[in-house]
């Protein structure tokens, strides 16, 4: 007697986890925004989608200028059909939450085209979830580079069943999300004409170049510059970094590290985060959107590496639980908590339904994220010194309290 297909338990518990995943985060966020202490990316883009969407520009008064005077991060207009219907912060942040959590079936199919079992690529896909630096890039501010996950695991898919339509399709994406990322895009490229493909890495590789140096001509004819630390070879941060690697690898166990010396392909991609000089915020922590790539290459790296040792996937519920646990760089950490609406919500709120010029100070600028479906809503006296709220303490229930013009309401 014949039998249908055999359920695949993985994959449908890669699939409830992304659900739940999305669920939580975007009630998390939401209270966050609620709390007045969402950053201001996800103001700045939502202004810079709406002003697109009604007058052809990328200008916000989050950073006073075009967004894609700042960086080639072009794929952000992907938020303009979505705010086209919905004007608010909230669609930006279901967006972004949608995007890290539904990566995690395409690193669930990837890992099986790799080979590995369905219940190891299941657990690949659930521990990238449970990472505290996928929750972190969920929890925290709106960039086009929360698109960098699914997209990563749909160019290592692509590239696995060489279809070279599709991994240029998604080469061409990726290069839409930061400047940064195209050159890595180039860099495997290479690595993959040399190691893997021929065909397939050198369309890469002159996809990625032109992408690259379309974007230097742009800066030059139109007088921008990119935004970027400096950069040298030196390093006081070593004991922290090691951490942080520890961070991002313990989830899935360490897995990545049986690949030997191929790791030392993700080189450039930790070079940008370990170099990087004068900047006020270090890179390479858990859940700031610099890292994402790495962890990104890190989660493609371990479906490739369970699915050369399957053994080595029963390691991986327990270390990655007790990282989501212990380690997590959000609310959902032991002895954390949501936070409670803050009283002058409603003030922001009132002035994201009017078009009148407003300004809110740096310090109040989860305040101006609520307001920013106001176009003319600007957030003044920022820079990369005081972008964040120090006032407040991290965890703490403390409300805004700001004393600025804005708080009387429209």
């Amino acid at each position: 007697m014949r039998t249908g297909p055999r359920l695949a338990w993985g994959r449908l518990a890669v699939w409830a986890a992304a659900l739940l995943f999305f669920a939580v985060y975007l009630y998390l966020d939401l209270n966050k925004l609620h709390a007045l202490r969402v950053g201001s990316n996800t103001g700045s883009y939502l202004q810079a989608a709406l002003n697109f969407l009604r007058h052809g520009s990328t200008l916000d008064f989050g950073d006073w200028k075009p967004e894609m005077a700042q960086h080639d991060q072009w794929l952000f207009l992907g938020l303009v059909p979505f705010v086209a219907l919905w004007p608010r912060p909230e669609t930006v942040i279901a967006v972004q939450v949608a995007a890290l959590a539904f990566a995690a079936p395409v690193l669930y199919v990837t890992a099986r085209r790799f080979d590995a079992c369905d219940a190891a690529a299941a657990l690949v896909g659930i521990a990238y979830l449970l990472s505290p630096s996928t929750q972190g890039f969920a929890y925290g501010e709106f960039v086009p580079l929360d698109f960098v996950p699914v997209l990563g695991f749909g160019l290592a898919l692509a590239a696995r069943r060489r279809s070279l339509l599709w991994t240029l399709v998604f080469a061409q994406l990726l290069a839409g999300t930061k400047e940064d990322v195209t050159l890595f895009v180039l860099w495997f490229g290479l690595a993959g004409a040399l190691l893997y493909d021929r065909r397939l890495g050198i369309w890469v590789t002159l996809l990625a170049t032109a992408n690259f140096c379309g974007y230097e001509i742009a800066e030059r004819l139109t007088h921008v510059s990119t935004m970027h630390p400096q950069y040298a070879f030196y390093d006081r941060d070593w004991a922290k970094q090691l951490a942080f690697f520890a961070e991002i690898l313990a989830p899935f166990a360490f897995a990545p590290l049986l690949l030997g010396w191929r790791i030392l392909l993700a080189a450039p991609v930790i070079a940008e985060l370990m170099l990087a000089q004068h900047w006020p915020v270090p890179l390479f922590q858990a859940g700031e959107y610099y890292s994402t790539p790495l962890v990104t290459l890190v989660a493609i790296a371990s479906a490739y590496a369970v699915a050369r040792r399957p053994a080595f996937a029963r390691a991986i519920p327990p270390t990655a639980i007790v990282m989501a646990l212990f380690f997590n760089v959000t609310v959902l950490h032991v002895r954390r908590h949501p936070f409670a609406t803050d009283p002058q919500y409603g003030a922001a709120r009132a002035w994201a339904q009017t078009e009148r010029t407003v300004v809110f100070p740096c310090e109040d600028q989860g305040a101006w994220v609520v307001a920013s479906p106001n176009t003319n809503a600007q957030l003044r006296g920022c820079d990369m010194r005081v972008r964040l709220n120090r006032d407040r303490p991290a965890w703490a229930d403390v409300p805004l309290s700001s004393t600025a013009a804005w708080t009387h309401g429209p």
